[in-house]
């Protein structure tokens, strides 16, 4: 019942999402990009600038997520080899077990000098040069000894495997930490050089850039729907992040990315997207998070915070200030950024793209 409603509660969400999408229509005095480089002619390098600066955190964001999708590749076949060493190890010890205990039983019966000569030998290939051995063979004991040498052999090559993807994961981290500093460092050049450009020109620029991405987020909507019901306004000051699609990036444990990674300076102030109840949250992946239940449903997950300015189960109103930009949860360490989510049919429904509808409110 409970899950019938739910579904019934995403149609109506979905239905609404489609109304929504035909107020995203352009106007009939669209801005060209001619206009925008008419607009720009006379800071004509500083918009050259600000493009190349976009390409570039665009390009280095796409490489950091390239880097960690290869450092959780390998973290992957590290766990794989690991548990081999451990199931080797453990075969090991029982073949091992087995050869004393025919050792013993020897002994007993007067076929070898000492129980313990296998363990005192320096390797196999002693043991199996000497006398006692030739003896334990003649009567049973070769399968035993055939197996220690395979399993001894398989245990080997299993480490040697270990060794060597440590040492692959230690270049592919050191390789993603020096992406993520390129990122941070084309994030600042963007925002630096967007910053650089007045008047007519930045204001024609982004309703330029405006209009390309409401085209994208129509196009979303006609796939698979769209992320946003509703009033929305940008977590951040536009012009004040930088973010790429990262959506169904490749994450540590087996999981995909379900949100947009929004980079800003530290402390940047983030805003309600929408008018809603708000609640707070400190463990976990994200750390310092908050969800914002709007009052349309639609549910807005924020992690990685590093302080809220809200108190859980606070009311807040659109552009309202509910927390600042850090690195907390498993993002410590890493570049200051915010963790989006949109779920639309609340809390505990599922994550939709919010790259389309982040583009359309933040550029």
């Amino acid at each position: 019942m409970a899950a019938g409603k739910a579904r019934l509660r995403v149609l109506i969400v979905l239905i609404l999402i489609s109304l929504v999408g035909s107020l995203f229509a352009l106007p009939s005095s669209a801005v060209t990009k001619e206009e925008v480089d008419e607009a720009c002619s006379e800071s004509r390098a500083q918009l050259a600038e600000y493009r190349a600066a976009r390409a570039a955190f665009e390009d280095a964001a796409y490489g950091y997520e390239d880097a960690l999708e290869r450092v959780e590749a390998i973290i992957a076949k590290q766990d794989r080899i690991q548990g081999s060493v451990d199931n080797h190890s453990e075969q090991l010890d029982d073949i091992q077990a087995q050869i004393e205990e025919q050792a013993v039983e020897l002994y007993m019966l007067g076929g070898l000098a000492s129980p313990v000569v296998i363990l005192s030998a320096s390797s196999i290939d002693e043991f199996l040069a000497t006398s006692e051995f030739l003896t334990a063979a003649a009567i049973g004991g070769q399968q035993s000894i055939d197996d220690l040498i395979a399993a001894r052999s398989e245990l080997g090559r299993f480490q040697e495997d270990l060794a060597q993807t440590r040492v692959d994961l230690q270049q592919a981290q050191s390789d993603a930490l020096s992406l993520r500093e390129a990122q941070q460092n084309a994030m600042e050049a963007e925002q630096a050089t967007y910053a650089e450009l007045h008047g007519e020109c930045r204001t024609l620029l982004r309703a330029y850039q405006k209009q390309v991405a409401e085209e994208r987020a129509r196009a979303a909507q006609r796939a698979a729907g769209s992320a946003q019901v509703g009033s929305f306004i940008c977590p951040f000051t536009p012009g004040r992040s930088s973010f790429v699609d990262s959506w169904g990036a490749p994450r540590s444990g087996g999981r995909t990315h379900k949100g947009t990674d929004m980079f800003a300076a530290w402390n940047e102030p983030m805003y309600a997207v929408a008018d809603g109840v708000v609640s707070t949250r400190n463990y976990g992946l994200g750390g310092l998070a908050i969800w914002l239940i709007a009052d349309n449903g639609v549910a807005h997950y924020y992690a990685h915070l590093n302080s809220f300015n809200v108190s859980d189960r606070q009311r807040v109103t659109q552009g309202q200030t509910i927390g600042f930009n850090g690195d907390s949860g498993n993002a410590r360490g890493g570049a200051p950024h915010l963790h989006f989510e949109i779920h639309p049919g609340g809390r505990g429904s599922s994550a939709v793209n919010p790259y389309p509808t982040l583009v359309s409110a933040c550029m």
